[in-house]
């Protein structure tokens, strides 16, 4: 289920509904295709949002910037 655009649906055909006072996983992934590796790489986040009585909020916050990891080069001596 990591990419149902188009909803999630039960056996009868009729979408799960959203309960109130329940926390889901938000799942996003971009992929985009990198010429110089000859292959699509796909960058996925996952946040947890809660639904309650007065709607939907990301339980720690929304992130809103990379976290970008640096590469150790070894052979450059860092």
């Amino acid at each position: 289920m990591w990419d149902s655009q188009g909803g999630v649906m039960k056996d009868d055909g009729e979408n799960y509904p959203l309960n109130p006072n329940t926390v889901y996983a938000i799942e996003l992934n971009a992929t985009v295709n990198i010429p110089e590796w000859k292959r699509d790489i796909r960058i996925m986040l996952e946040e947890a949002g809660f639904f309650g009585e007065k709607g939907f909020r990301y339980v720690n916050g929304r992130q809103s910037e990379l976290l970008l990891i640096p590469r150790v080069n070894e052979h450059l001596g860092n």
